[in-house]
């Protein structure tokens, strides 16, 4: 049995770009692209693409990245549907050469629980 047939979650892939060419011009260009070729609607629960704050600097906070998009799915197949589509290929083609690393984290998403404030009496 798969773990998601144990743990029917939703589906989580967020993918974080370094480019290669950090001009405005060009980081609105990519960001354009993630949104016109990788939003699915149809597919997708959620999808948001956007620009690193590069004001932040804690210890903490990342910054070898400068594109981050965060996708939610329903369940794995609809991410899996997603990933081998023809928009998905074509964005890969469209942007080759723009991005000279992507870090890619996928997790199932456990549904949250219930708040001691918002649960029922």
């Amino acid at each position: 049995m798969t773990y998601e047939a144990k743990h029917p979650f939703q589906f989580a892939h967020m993918v974080f770009f370094q480019l290669a060419d950090r001009t405005p011009v060009m980081m609105r260009a990519f960001v354009d692209a993630c949104q016109n070729y990788l939003h699915q609607p149809n597919l997708q629960i959620y999808f948001s693409v956007g620009l690193r704050d590069v004001e932040i600097q804690r210890d903490v906070s990342a910054t070898d990245f400068d594109v981050s998009m965060h996708i939610i799915f329903a369940d794995r197949a609809d991410y899996d549907e997603y990933a081998a589509s023809k928009e998905h290929d074509e964005f890969i083609t469209a942007t080759a050469g723009m991005s000279t690393a992507r870090r890619v984290f996928d997790s199932y998403l456990a549904p949250p629980a219930a708040s001691k404030n918002n649960a029922k009496s």
